[in-house]
Order: C-alpha cells, then sequence, then structure tokens
C-alpha cells in the first residue's frame, strides 16, 4: 500500500495535535517537520519517530517529496506558506482562522484554483463527537426549526505572544474562539448569516510575559440567519479555569445543551493538584473536570482521517478553503460591526 506522505510546518501546540492524528493513520507517513524552534522540534519529532532534522526553512520542506503539508503556524504566515505549499504541488491543511483577513483568503483560495490542489480548513469542531451527534440530530428533526441560540468560548488567554498583537493575528479573541463558534453554527442551521452585531473589549491589557494586549479579549456577538434565527456568541480570554465551549440551541420541537469541556463526565476535587486536566487550565486544585482522551474528544484525529480519506478517494471535504472563507466573511463583518456601532451586512 503506497502512503500519503505528509509534511508539518510548527512544532507547537496544533502541530503536535496533527503529529499525533497522523500517527493513528496507517496509510500516512510524516517524513519531515520545519520548525523555527528547534528544540521543541527535535523533541516532537523524536516523540512521533519523525526522519531526520528539523528544518529551518519551510520551503526546504516542500523539496521533499510528500502530498500534503499541515499549516501550524501563526496566523501572520498562514498566506504566504499556503500559497507556497500549493505552489509547490502538495495539497494544504490551514489551521484556523483561514487567514488575517478576507483579502488574504482570496489570495490563497485563487493559488489553490491556478494550481489545481485544495487547502484544507482544520476546523476541528466540527469533527468533534459531541458535536457532531448535535448536527445528527438536528438533520434528523430532532429540534424543528432553530431560532435562537447561544455559542460560548472561553480560557484565560493565549500562550504566545504573536496572538496579542494585531498585525501578526489580525484580532483577538473573537477570531481566535468566536470562528470555532460561527463554524459550528453555520453548519448547524444550515444557511448563511445575512446580518451581525458585535461589541469587544480588552479588559487585560498587560499580559505579562506576552506584553501588551494589543487586540480585544472579550467580544458578544448576534448572528442573524436567513431562516430567521438569531445566535448570540460569548468569547472571551479572561476567564480562568480551563478551556470551555458549550452550545445551547433552541428549535420548535425541542432544545439541546452541549458541552465536551466542564462536564461531569468525570469530576475531580484535588487538595495538591495533580499532572493535567484540560488545555489553559493553570491549576488542578480544587474541582477539576479532565477531558479524557482530549485530542479525539475535540475532534483532532477525526478531522485529521478525514482530509486523507478526501486526498485517497478525491472527494471534497466538509471543510474546505471556502468555507473558511465564508466563516472569515462573517468575523470581518463583526468587526466592522464593533466598529460602526450598528448591524452590519455579511458581503460573501
Amino acid at each position: 500500500m503506497n502512503k500519503i506522505k505528509v509534511g508539518i510546518i510548527g512544532s507547537g501546540f496544533i502541530a503536535e495535535h496533527h503529529c499525533y492524528s497522523y500517527s493513528l493513520l496507517p496509510n500516512v507517513e510524516i517524513v519531515g517537520l520545519s520548525s523555527l524552534l528547534k528544540d521543541q522540534a527535535t523533541d516532537l519529532m523524536k516523540k512521533f519517530g519523525i526522519p531526520g532534522d528539523p528544518l529551518k526553512d519551510y520551503k526546504d520542506l516542500l523539496k521533499i517529496e510528500c502530498d500534503v503539508i499541515s499549516i501550524c503556524v501563526p496566523n501572520f504566515l498562514h498566506k504566504d506558506i499556503t500559497i507556497d505549499v500549493i505552489n509547490s504541488g502538495k495539497h494544504a491543511l490551514v489551521e484556523k482562522p483561514l487567514a488575517r483577513y478576507v483579502s488574504e483568503g482570496k489570495e490563497m483560495l485563487d493559488a489553490s484554483e491556478s494550481a489545481n490542489r485544495k487547502i484544507f480548513y482544520c476546523e476541528n469542531n466540527m469533527y468533534a463527537p459531541t458535536f457532531s451527534k448535535v448536527k445528527e440530530i438536528i438533520d434528523e428533526g430532532g429540534l424543528g426549526r432553530i431560532y435562537m441560540g447561544r455559542g460560548k468560548e472561553q480560557h484565560s488567554g493565549p500562550h504566545s505572544a504573536w496572538f496579542y498583537k494585531k498585525d501578526k493575528a489580525g484580532g483577538g479573541a473573537l477570531v481566535d474562539l468566536g470562528i470555532h463558534d460561527i463554524a459550528c453554527l453555520v453548519w448547524y442551521l444550515g444557511c448563511k448569516v445575512k446580518e451581525v452585531f458585535c461589541q469587544i473589549k480588552t479588559i487585560v491589557p498587560n499580559r505579562g510575559e506576552f506584553g501588551t494586549c494589543e487586540v480585544e479579549d472579550n467580544a458578544v456577538g448576534v448572528l442573524y440567519f436567513e431562516n430567521d434565527a438569531q445566535v448570540i456568541i460569548e468569547e472571551s480570554w479572561t476567564a480562568p479555569g480551563g478551556y470551555d465551549m458549550r452550545f445551547e440551541l433552541f428549535g420548535t420541537e425541542g432544545q439541546i445543551k452541549v458541552a465536551p469541556t466542564f462536564s461531569n463526565l468525570i469530576s475531580v476535587y484535588s487538595e495538591k493538584g495533580y499532572g493535567y486536566a484540560v488545555e489553559k487550565a493553570s491549576t488542578t486544585a480544587g474541582w477539576t473536570f479532565p477531558v479524557p482522551a482530549e485530542a479525539w474528544n475535540f475532534g483532532y484525529p477525526q478531522e485529521i482521517k478525514h482530509f486523507i480519506d478526501c486526498i485517497i478517494e478525491n472527494k471534497e471535504p466538509l471543510t474546505d478553503g471556502k468555507y473558511g472563507q465564508e466563516i472569515l466573511t462573517i468575523v470581518e463583518a463583526m468587526y466592522k460591526s464593533a466598529e460602526s456601532k450598528k448591524i452590519e451586512e455579511v458581503n460573501y
């Protein structure tokens, strides 16, 4: 059996999830990894048995024979690296957001079309078991017509300085966390967002070792869908206690509440604390709600397997570059609303 050969650009938190997910697939071989952080990259390569040494220049990775490359780098690098990957004849897996701005996303999609190579948009939550089950229930008519809802994602803030810089990230909690909620909600309701309203704030401007927060660390918005549903989203980088994401959806025939974090699958109370509970949790003392098989529960292996299957079978993925661009367009309209303090149309 000929294996699908993949490369990785990046060596941080998300890159490790990609390496782990690829390692579960017998028909995939990771042939190289590029990162500016040599020691971190070396440890990651040893952990997953990736051959060779880390490549400092990602363009050297593009010279290696492979089929697809995972792009696990800061937002401001997405456009240029994706276009280089596509033009080298390889497919690209791009982590959310697709880019900082819609204009950058368009350049990436144009390159993909010209080179006849695919962009796979990494929106892991749409592949997570709990959220996939929600979609199944909706599609089976369990809620009737959805008319209202709420999406929420929060933690205490990212652990890399670039997230807090406007020129590198493009935005703050809205583009980092809200983009997850919006992607799932558009999928759930099965129709487009026609208008948005948004307010943003910076509550904690001093981020210590990460410097000044130049972007919003909290955002609240309303999505007005074509089917007349209105859904509130709440995003925060100032909530202690670890990563939390949840949805509440209300329909004419029922309602649903879903949260893979802060659930009662496992509840632990510890005076001393212990190893690890969930992403962004700064302590495990007191009451905690560990997430078992975190990568699986958050959909990373399922997402990667789906993309590899799409490459082998030459079929369209659930989340392609165009979907990433659609969600980014909604986010950009929300930033426009935050500035104008008015309801804004979403111009796709």
